[in-house]
């Protein structure tokens, strides 16, 4: 099916015409929503030019924490375009493109109620290939398209200028390592049915900021997870929520417009159609990154992410899914995430 999934996108990208690439689409769509095992939450990491340099939190850092002396890891990758252009007074700004997050993370457990993480992203950034499949994903499902219609196909520019000049202005591709993050969990309470726990981050500014790589600062996360399981007779439903709140120092990109704190917010479902099957939706809200009156930066963000994941064996699990701006131009347009987990058995 994975195999299905790329001849899929490689013929859209390859401009077949548009009746048959929304059939192409379709059948698409129903094997990524057809694919999904139960780890938990879909990757939904905030992908955005100027919001991704932070390395926020995502739902997959939840409350199933690892058993005592066991590892887990996983290599995720998302790719997101973006579409935003908006003027305010003297305030102009411009996000066509396309990001890429590839992401090797590793986990330990070395107490029973600890588990520490490592976390190292590699960024590109381009004018990349994916307009014309965005394109017919929106026409098949009457979904907006943010500023696509008034640009060309096919660009990278992400600009912000005000009135003092110009503060920020990316044009040429580029990729590179990311910001390194160091996560750990606090297991709160032993309920099989409901698992909490506490989630902190630090994120050190490894990456290059001139590249929007990473942002030249140190931020410090602290949040509150929940997995809740067997919430109906046959087991079959699992809910979680997330509640997060990220300090940022000061960052290389727009240091005088950026906020100090940022909140996050987060929930979704499960539905487990078999052994190996479970399907997900889940929606993630975050707080504006910037004081600015651009609504893109100055306000905030809400995600809409669905796909899910399919067991492979039993300590592997592939997660697919697609994440889509249901506030329009305030996080990237579409989303598409792969990602492999391994993680050993209790």
């Amino acid at each position: 099916m994975l195999v299905t999934f790329l001849r899929h996108t490689s013929t859209l990208l390859h401009g077949r015409s548009s009746m048959l690439q929304k059939r192409i689409l379709v059948s698409l769509t129903l094997s990524v929503l057809a694919m999904s095992a139960g780890a938990g939450p879909l990757y939904d990491q905030d992908n955005g030019p100027l919001s991704g340099i932070y390395n926020f939190v995502d739902s997959t850092e939840g409350a199933d924490l690892l058993p005592e002396g066991r590892f887990a890891w996983s290599l995720s990758s998302i790719t997101s375009s973006h579409a935003a252009s908006a003027r305010r007074d003297d305030e102009l700004l411009v996000f066509d493109g396309e990001t890429t997050r590839m992401e090797f993370r590793l986990r330990y457990a070395p107490s029973e109620r600890l588990e520490i993480g490592l976390e190292l992203p590699y960024i590109w950034h381009s004018e990349g290939n994916l307009d014309s499949l965005i394109d017919t994903w929106h026409d098949v499902f009457n979904l907006p398209g943010g500023n696509r219609d008034t640009r060309a196909s096919d660009l990278l520019e992400f600009s912000y200028v005000n009135a003092a000049g110009e503060q920020l202005s990316v044009v040429e591709n580029s990729n590179g390592p990311g910001d390194v993050r160091l996560t750990a969990g606090w297991k709160l309470g032993d309920n099989p049915d409901h698992a909490r726990a506490l989630r902190f981050a630090v994120t050190a500014p490894t990456g290059a900021a001139e590249d929007l790589h990473g942002s030249d600062a140190v931020t410090v996360g602290v949040g509150y997870a929940g997995d809740v399981r067997n919430t109906t007779a046959d087991g079959k439903l699992s809910l979680y929520y997330r509640l997060h709140a990220t300090w940022i120092d000061e960052p290389a990109v727009l240091p005088d417009f950026y906020n100090e704190w940022v909140a996050h917010a987060a929930a979704g479902f499960g539905y487990a159609a078999a052994d190996w099957l479970e399907l997900r939706a889940q929606v993630l809200a975050r707080t504006a990154t910037h004081d600015v009156d651009i609504p893109t930066l100055g306000e905030s963000s809400w995600i809409l992410s669905f796909g899910g994941n399919i067991r492979l064996g039993d300590n592997y699990e592939l997660s697919l899914s697609v994440g889509e701006d249901i506030k329009v131009e305030s996080s990237p347009d579409v989303s598409f995430q792969l990602s492999l987990r391994y993680r050993p058995g209790d």
